[in-house]
């Protein structure tokens, strides 16, 4: 469940400033709106689903939650009402399609007002659907999960090229990258031709992940460098959309990605995500490989 640690986390650093935005505070506070997945209460009337409404300082406001504890602290009898969460562009779309004044952020704890002007003033809000119809089969992604990406691997492996993001993302979005899937249970019987579809089998698989210090993603320049991973469970590769992989961090409220656990372990944190993540939507978004999270390859 995401609890938006990091939003809360800039709300409390705009409290510890008296409440003033700075440059810095106000970029990151948009940047986390702009991945959050809020939740939003309504209540059920005569059939139909609505949003609930109060006014405080003659504002007509919506309250939103960055996760269920909220929620409860602030409704105490809440049987009759329904939670919903939803990203960041559906609370925009209500701010242009109502006549609310905005929404108040955990009424029982933070209480922060955020009027229609600002909600509206976010742009560039992250794609929440990589659907394309013209994608690879899935003979052509396992022939690419073969790939090496020795450019990659050799610029990675220099210590002096550490802290030069542009480079390093210039090089992952010419690259044909994996991520590690783990089982609790051998599904190579389940392969046919080393491909395993989790559209058959159902969600028997998750991303592996890397926990030291925060919950990263893990990525990999190579099949190679995936099998150094120690872990009790079956793993399988997997080619991912690098653009919906950091989509899929950002909006999850992960703490960053890791390339290459257990040999360079480049770290790339959220903050620095965050920075370039438009970047990666233009110039590492191969819409092809959309289908790409419905295949395993045994290894």
């Amino acid at each position: 469940m995401t609890n938006h640690k990091h939003l809360r986390v800039v709300l409390e650093d705009i409290y510890r400033n008296d409440n003033q935005l700075t440059e810095d505070l106000t970029f990151k506070l948009i940047n986390e709106f702009r991945y959050s997945n809020l939740y939003i209460p309504a209540k059920r009337e005569d059939l139909t689903l609505n949003f609930i409404i109060y006014e405080e300082d003659g504002l007509r406001l919506t309250p939103l939650f960055t996760d269920k504890d909220e929620f409860h602290k602030f409704f105490k009898d809440s049987e009759d009402i329904q939670l919903m969460e939803n990203s960041f562009e559906l609370y925009q779309n209500v701010m242009l399609t109502t006549d609310l004044d905005g929404y108040i952020l955990n009424p029982a704890t933070e209480k922060y007002v955020f009027d229609k002007e600002f909600v509206l003033d976010i742009k560039n809000i992250p794609k929440t659907n990589f659907y394309t119809t013209n994608t690879y089969s899935k003979e052509e992604i396992k022939e690419m999960k073969g790939s090496k990406n020795p450019d990659l691997e050799t610029f990675i492996a220099n210590p002096n090229n550490i802290g030069n993001n542009e480079a390093l993302f210039e090089l992952l979005s010419r690259s044909t990258l994996l991520t590690l899937m783990v089982s609790d249970i051998d599904l190579s019987p389940k392969a046919e031709n080393g491909i395993i579809s989790l559209m058959d089998i159902g969600p028997l698989a998750q991303m592996y992940t890397d926990n030291v210090g925060g919950v990263y993603a893990t990525l990999f320049s190579s099949e190679d460098k995936l099998k150094l991973v120690k872990t009790d469970k079956f793993k399988y590769s997997q080619v991912i959309n690098l653009a919906m992989l950091v989509n899929f961090v950002l909006s999850e409220d992960m703490d960053g990605i890791v390339l290459n656990p257990e040999s360079e372990s480049v770290l790339i944190t959220r903050s620095t995500l965050l920075k370039y993540s438009l970047g990666f939507e233009r110039f590492a978004n191969d819409m092809k490989l959309s289908n790409s999270i419905y295949y395993m390859f045994t290894l």
